[in-house]
Formats: C-alpha cells, structure tokens, sequence
C-alpha cells in the first residue's frame, strides 16, 4: 500500500516528473503503472474477491511486475 500512496503521490503532487507537458506523456506506460498502483490499494485495503481471477489480478503477483514495469517506462526509460 505504501508503494501505491508513492504512485499516487507523485502522479497528483509532481505531475512533472512524469512529463513536462501533456504532449509529452508516455500513456502506455503510464496507463501500465496506474493498473498497478490501482492493484495494489485493492490488495492494501484487504479486499478479497471471490472469483480466482480477480482474487490473482488483486495480488500483489500482479501489482509489483505492473508498478515496477509501469514506473521502468516512465521514469527511466
């Protein structure tokens, strides 16, 4: 959950880390990172669906790889 409040803290507070302008924005990646993030607060806050899909798509096997690839994409690539 920490790691999503990051994401989001920086996505909302520093919006120009991620791109200098609107024309500049790596959506794909960015897209890739909110997923991630979003994964991640439904995992923090102890939700657990009843369905596997969804119970695997909330976990954090799903939100780490789309965080740490989403976060690759925009910030280091």
């Amino acid at each position: 959950m920490i790691a999503a409040a990051l994401v989001f803290a920086v996505t909302v507070l520093l919006p120009r880390l991620i791109a200098v302008d609107s024309a500049h924005v790596p959506y794909p990646w960015l897209v890739t990172l909110l997923l991630g993030m979003s994964f991640a607060w439904v995992h923090g806050f102890h939700f657990v669906p009843q369905n596997r899909f969804l119970r695997v798509l909330f976990s954090p096997l799903a939100a780490w790889p789309l965080l740490a690839l989403g976060a690759w994409g925009v910030f280091l690539r």
